[in-house]
């Protein structure tokens, strides 16, 4: 019984906020539909098709970055060249930077 009282403030903080974002939810989700009823779709950007292609091949792009970082570490840690951990972090940071860098190039030239 004392742990309940201990954690009584954050199940209260927690159910209020559980209460806030389900009345928002449900608002917004109102508000879509009224919208829908009138014909109108004023929450989707005018280019939503080029933005959903370009979100996917950036995280195709980043997933395929961070896989290469993981093989990477993978073969340095076979060969005993670096500690797991450092081998691990560097690869894919070094990975996800040259994928990002990557990504940023082919977007800027089209």
């Amino acid at each position: 019984m004392e742990t309940f009282w201990n954690n009584l403030p954050f199940i209260l903080i927690f159910l209020l906020t559980a209460i806030l974002l389900g009345f928002h939810l449900r608002n917004v989700h109102r508000e879509k539909m009224e919208y829908l009823k009138r014909g109108e779709l004023p929450f989707l950007p005018a280019d939503w098709i080029e933005q959903i292609k370009y979100r996917n091949l950036s995280r195709g792009v980043l997933a395929l970055s961070l896989a290469l970082g993981i093989f990477s570490a993978q073969a340095m840690i076979g060969s005993g060249a670096m500690q797991p951990v450092a081998a691990y972090i560097s690869m894919c940071l070094l990975w996800f930077g040259i994928g990002s860098l990557a990504f940023y190039l082919f977007i800027r030239k089209r």
